[in-house]
């Protein structure tokens, strides 16, 4: 479910009620005898009051909700399918199935429906549709290193034989193919092998392609550095 859809229907339900009720409010005041205005207004403000309170707490109540659910940042590493795509994204794996429906030897086609599924979180999708790409074009670093990430992603980030496999196709053909390097450097940091990190991201960065963030490695080097001066100064300790 959007979060974003959710947050504006709340918000228009909210402003909604509140302007019905100041309508009521103000057609209840019309017909009232003078000699009761005042009591009455201080009655209806009270009311007021209590509603505004009410849907402050269902408001902050709902986007806290929201949050848990879809915001939260410590599960960012987890690698879980995410059952709850995002209808911009069902819409884009639409259109580009039905592409590769009427076009099946269109490898374009084919390598924008693998990307999609993995943008919704469909690893095994996304695998089986690079295997159709490479059945088709033969081997290409790109796609294997595509593939390799995927398939890490859909075994919930364990590194297997099959995956070191695909890796080394990718190295094979390209020494410096970017997503196999990085997907190599990023299990190596998860899993505390510093130094095997930074061999991977300083190999890359020997590379003259500019298709990868040479700032962001740069930054995640000098973590992984960090991190193992960490280590030193514990265990000399």
């Amino acid at each position: 479910m959007n979060s974003l859809a959710i947050g504006i229907a709340v918000t228009l339900c909210a402003v909604t009620t509140l302007i019905l009720r100041h309508h009521h409010s103000s057609q209840k005041l019309s017909v009232m005898p003078i000699a009761n205005s005042f009591s009455n207004d201080q009655g209806i403000e009270q009311a007021d009051f209590k509603i505004a309170v009410g849907l402050s707490i269902v408001l902050c109540t709902t986007t806290l909700l929201i949050y848990a659910q879809l915001g939260h940042f410590n599960g960012w590493n987890k690698g879980v399918v995410d059952e709850n795509i995002d209808y911009l994204i069902t819409a884009e794996i639409n259109k580009n199935a039905k592409k590769v429906n009427e076009q099946p030897s269109n490898e374009i086609a084919l390598l924008n429906l693998a990307q999609s599924y993995v943008d919704g979180g469909l690893y095994s999708e996304s695998v089986q549709t690079l295997d159709d790409l490479l059945t088709l074009s033969g081997d290409s670093a790109t796609v294997l290193g595509m593939k390799a990430n995927a398939m890490y992603y859909r075994d919930k980030r364990e590194m297997s034989l099959d995956i070191d496999l695909v890796i080394a196709r990718a190295l094979a053909l390209d020494e410096y193919e970017p997503q196999s390097r990085l997907l190599l450097a990023t299990h190596a940091y998860l899993n505390g092998e510093y130094e095997k990190a930074i061999e991977q991201w300083l190999t890359l960065l020997k590379s003259d392609k500019q298709n990868f963030n040479r700032a962001s490695i740069n930054n995640a080097i000098y973590r992984a550095e960090q991190k193992l001066a960490n280590r030193s100064v514990a265990a000399s300790e």
